[in-house]
């Protein structure tokens, strides 16, 4: 997912930097937080916890922020700063939702997170004001 992400949009879109610290930063605390801290359950799937969803939220989207803001610095794009923040707020809700869900015998969440954060990047993105 990190190479086809990377192949459809490299730096010249803020698609792949989204999706890309959702999967890298958001997942990946989650996992770290969740088994560290997360006691506390979500009720549809107990293999997730409170802790790891809040935590890949905030993480996710703190790093998307500021990598756009590193990647906007240089050039790569433009954003406006509002607008910019209310659509990496949506892809993170979206990713974070997704990687709560239960995945028995069905798609794992290391591929359905990072394929729901990309398309929700482009379609949040592709439509820029």
């Amino acid at each position: 997912m990190l190479i086809l992400c990377s192949i459809l949009f490299w730096r010249e879109s803020p698609v792949v930097v989204v999706s890309l610290s959702m999967m890298c930063g958001g997942d990946g605390i989650a996992d770290i937080m969740g088994r560290r801290f997360g006691i506390h359950k979500i009720p549809y799937n107990k293999h997730k916890s409170w802790v790891g969803s809040i935590s890949m939220f905030i993480v996710g989207f703190l790093i998307s922020i500021g990598m756009l803001y590193y990647f906007s610095k240089f050039g790569y794009f433009e954003l406006g700063r509002a607008w910019t923040i209310e659509q990496v707020a949506l892809v993170a809700m979206i990713a974070t939702v997704v990687e709560s869900l239960p995945t028995k015998g069905g798609l794992d969440d290391n591929v359905s997170v990072r394929l729901v954060s990309m398309v929700a990047a482009y379609l949040s993105f592709g439509f820029q004001p």
